[in-house]
């Protein structure tokens, strides 16, 4: 079995400003989330993020507190497992049509995407040979011509949906 990776690796296969597209996502409308989701991302912000000159970080001005999550997204595996599964939680409609997309190309599914529950052992590498960017763009939309995200968005959910990171299988 190969050794399981953080969750916070994942900003290697991030852009900033895809980054700062997630932090923006999550921080648009919080009633969109389901009760217990809500409650532990404003515990999980009031607790870990600090924005200068507000005690309450959620009160201070939207791009001071996007940029002090920003920081702590790219450095704390702990941290950044709230705000994945609140950015999930906005796709999750699409999630039936992502399994069957990413069963198609022989994605098996990690145990640990379950909820990501230790984020210091998050995911596996290896994609199934022959499996790139492309191709699971094209599987998930080929199941969904309707979807409504970015082939970012779709990268990076079926990413975080399988547990699997982009590369070969490591021996």
């Amino acid at each position: 079995m190969s050794e399981l990776k953080p969750l916070h690796i994942i900003n290697v296969y991030i852009e900033p400003w895809f980054r700062q597209e997630i932090v923006d996502t999550v921080l648009e409308d919080f009633s969109v989330y389901p009760d217990e989701l809500r409650k532990k991302l404003v515990e999980t912000l009031k607790s870990e993020v600090k924005v200068s000159g507000f005690r309450n970080p959620l009160t201070a001005p939207k791009r001071m507190l996007a940029r002090e999550i920003e920081k702590r997204f790219e450095k704390d595996p702990h941290f950044i497992g709230i705000i994945i599964q609140a950015w999930m939680s906005h796709y999750e409609k699409y999630a039936g049509s992502f399994d069957q997309a990413l069963e198609g190309l022989n994605f098996q599914k990690s145990e640990q995407a379950k909820g990501y529950p230790d984020p210091l052992n998050a995911f596996e590498i290896g994609w199934p040979e022959g499996v790139n960017y492309p191709k699971v763009i094209e599987a998930v939309r080929s199941q969904d011509e309707n979807i409504e995200m970015t082939d970012d968005q779709i990268v990076l959910y079926s990413v975080l949906r399988n547990g699997y990171l982009p590369g070969g299988k490591e021996d």
